[in-house]
């Protein structure tokens, strides 16, 4: 989803995509914090991305179509995570965003996703998340999020982020974010690459806020099509 993020996935990134896969992903794509924003009518999408921790085996990979229903961006997160020697899991469910504009610079949204895995026990958590995005200039865009992770038999936990996001007339994007996202800090940056109006790419590197924790790299594949 145009973020959201999707999901806007974290902490030890597999029990991050165990535990909740995100809902919507931010300025779109694999990115943490979600921005204000829905596909235009008649308008779907499919959101790719595969990631790998820098130094272990784990790795990643999401798949995510979404359309424009109504006033709404309905989509499915469809997730398969393999931490390190272990044996991979599986994690799917839907999730649904609305956005609309405040004003000529403010859009504000809302977004909810529920999460399965293919394993026991099969549900693993809902997610809530309000985004916020303000156009300071031109070219710079800063995306704000606050939201709430519920899982059974656990305390809920809260999930926020904020994003800076340079955006100029140019086929190049680069957003660096900081997000809490299942207990844990963590920071991202990275950069698209828009093939054309309907086709681009994403590359960025992310890592914990915690001494000695790795990094990982996510490489992302994004397209755009009328219905």
């Amino acid at each position: 989803m145009k973020k959201t993020n999707t999901t806007y996935l974290t902490v030890s990134l597999c029990a991050c995509l165990a535990a909740t896969a995100t809902p919507a992903r931010a300025a779109g794509g694999h990115f943490a914090v979600d921005d204000a924003a829905i596909l235009e009518t008649g308008q779907c999408q499919l959101e790719t991305w595969f990631d790998r921790e820098a130094g272990n085996a784990r790795r990643a990979l999401h798949v995510g179509p979404a359309c424009r229903l109504g006033s709404a961006e309905v989509g499915l997160n469809l997730d398969r995570v393999r931490p390190g020697d272990a044996s991979g899991i599986s994690i799917m469910g839907p999730q649904v965003k609305w956005a609309g504009a405040v004003t000529e610079q403010l859009s504000i949204g809302l977004a909810a996703a529920a999460n399965w895995q293919s394993r026991a026990p099969r549900y693993v958590s809902s997610t809530l998340v309000v985004p916020v995005t303000f156009q300071m200039s031109n070219p710079w865009l800063v995306h704000v999020n606050v939201g709430r992770d519920f899982r059974p038999g656990q305390a809920d936990s809260s999930r926020a982020g904020v994003a800076l996001e340079w955006s100029p007339e140019t086929a190049w994007s680069v957003t660096g974010e900081r997000f809490r996202d299942s207990g844990s800090n963590h920071w991202r940056l990275g950069g698209r690459w828009n093939l054309t109006e309907r086709l681009s790419l994403d590359l960025s590197r992310a890592q914990r806020l915690a001494a000695g924790t790795p990094a990982w790299w996510t490489f992302g594949l994004n397209v755009v099509i009328d219905r």
